[in-house]
């Protein structure tokens, strides 16, 4: 892998690690925002006034007129002040993942994989394999730095995290993979359908490439440019079989 292609990979990275955060700090501030108004809640007031005097007899006596000064603050809106503030802006400090990047990048190739159990073993022996699961797989694909996004043909089998992808009204697994579809290609990731006699479902899908044999993904995702153009663009790859 080129100094070029390591620096691309490394900003794309960081690009995303940035956009990961910004989303971590927006989430952070709205819960923030939803415990503040939770706290000041007078439902949540009254439970502790009236946990209080039963932990404490002696506050019983002071708990109707307690009690009657909530009631009579139920209405009031809650200042600006008491509510949680965000932190910081994360564009405008040094991010410390821009001194945690991996100097060394992998030597072989990367993939996310929709797998079924067996067939991410033996991809294990040519590549890194990020292994998808239905519940996180679009925020796992985001996230990850990988050079392709591999279908199984027998991910659908049953005993698998993917079991029963493809067959007909197993729609939450369909609509899990064609988001993933989504992200790969726009991320321009090669769409890449792993194995033989794969189910009619996944056939008629789009694919760039159709793999049986681990040779034939290493040869699919290993730079070429001997290949390229008079410009230096690497060429097209044939689907590999």
């Amino acid at each position: 892998m080129s100094d070029e292609e390591t620096n691309a990979k490394a900003v794309q990275r960081l690009g995303r690690l940035r956009s990961t955060l910004r989303e971590r700090e927006a989430r952070v501030e709205e819960l923030e925002r939803r415990l503040a108004a939770l706290e000041a809640s007078t439902a949540v007031r009254f439970g502790r006034l009236v946990a209080g005097a039963a932990r404490d007899p002696k506050r019983g006596t002071r708990l109707p007129k307690e009690l009657y000064r909530l009631w009579r603050k139920r209405s009031a809106p809650v200042s600006a002040a008491g509510r949680a503030k965000s932190g910081v802006n994360p564009e405008r400090v040094d991010r410390p993942e821009d001194r945690l990047l991996v100097a060394g990048p992998s030597d072989v190739p990367i993939i996310a994989g929709v797998l079924a159990p067996g067939t991410a073993a033996v991809l294990a022996e040519h590549a890194k394999v990020v292994t998808l699961y239905p519940h996180d797989a679009a925020i796992a694909l985001e996230a990850a730095d990988v050079d392709a996004l591999v279908v199984d043909a027998a991910a659908g089998e049953p005993g698998g995290p993917w079991a029963y992808l493809g067959v007909p009204g197993m729609y939450d697994r369909d609509l899990a993979l064609h988001g993933l579809r989504r992200i790969a290609a726009a991320r321009s990731l090669p769409l890449v359908l792993w194995g033989e006699a794969p189910p009619a479902t996944l056939a008629s899908l789009r694919w760039d490439a159709t793999v049986t044999a681990p040779a034939g993904l290493t040869e699919l995702l290993e730079p070429a440019p001997s290949r390229g153009d008079a410009e230096g663009r690497p060429a097209t790859r044939s689907p590999a079989r």
